[in-house]
C-alpha cells in the first residue's frame, strides 16, 4: 500500500501509524507461530500441584472503566469463551511469580470438581492443558513466562477407601 509523504491536513504520521498497525495485525493473525500452544501433561507442568484461589470469572475486554466492563472474550484459536481463575503454583521457586491467572476455554462456565480446603482455596487438576511462551516484565527486567490455558477441570479423584478395623488390626509387626 502506497502512502504519500506529503499530507495536506498534517495527519501524515497518524495515517502511517494506522496503516502499519493494520499490517502488523494482519501479520500476527496469518502467522501460525505467533499463536502456537504447546500441549503438556498437568503432572509434568505442575509436579507440586496447583491451587485455585477464588471463583472462576469471565475474561472480559478491557475498557478502562471499572463500572462498565467489556464483553466476554472468545479465544481466537478455538472460538470458545475465555474464563479466568486465579491460581497458586507451589512448585514455582520465585515467590513473585507463584500466583497468576490461568485461562479456561469453555462454552459454559467451568465448575471446579474438588472441595475447598478453606474459604476460596481448593486443589485443582486441569485437562487439555496448553502453555504459550511469552515475555513478561518491563524495561530491562524481562523474563520468560507462559500463558496457561486449559479445556477444563479433571474429575475429582475418588475418595480413599479405608480398611476395616482401627489401630492394631492387621498382622502383628513384631
Amino acid at each position: 500500500m502506497f502512502v504519500s509523504s506529503v499530507d495536506t491536513d498534517g495527519n501524515d504520521h497518524n495515517r502511517k501509524a494506522a496503516i502499519m498497525a493494520e499490517q502488523q495485525g494482519q501479520n500476527q493473525t496469518n502467522n501460525p507461530r505467533s499463536a502456537f500452544r504447546y500441549p503438556v501433561a498437568f503432572e509434568e507442568f505442575y509436579a507440586a500441584g496447583l491451587y485455585q484461589m477464588g471463583p472462576v470469572r469471565p475474561d472480559t475486554v478491557y475498557t478502562g472503566d471499572p463500572n462498565r466492563p467489556g464483553p466476554q472474550q472468545r479465544d481466537p484459536v478455538t472460538g470458545l469463551w475465555v474464563w479466568k481463575a486465579s491460581v497458586t503454583d507451589p512448585g514455582e521457586p520465585n515467590s513473585r511469580r507463584r500466583s497468576y491467572d490461568i485461562l479456561l476455554l469453555s462454552e459454559t462456565e467451568p465448575v471446579p470438581t474438588t472441595d475447598e480446603l478453606s474459604a476460596g482455596l481448593r486443589p485443582i487438576v486441569l485437562e487439555g492443558l496448553t502453555v504459550q511462551p511469552r515475555v513478561g516484565g518491563q524495561g530491562e527486567f524481562k523474563y520468560l513466562t507462559y500463558t496457561v490455558r486449559a479445556a477444563g477441570y479433571a474429575p475429582a479423584p475418588a475418595p480413599a477407601v479405608s480398611g476395616r478395623g482401627g489401630a492394631g488390626s492387621g498382622r502383628n509387626q513384631s
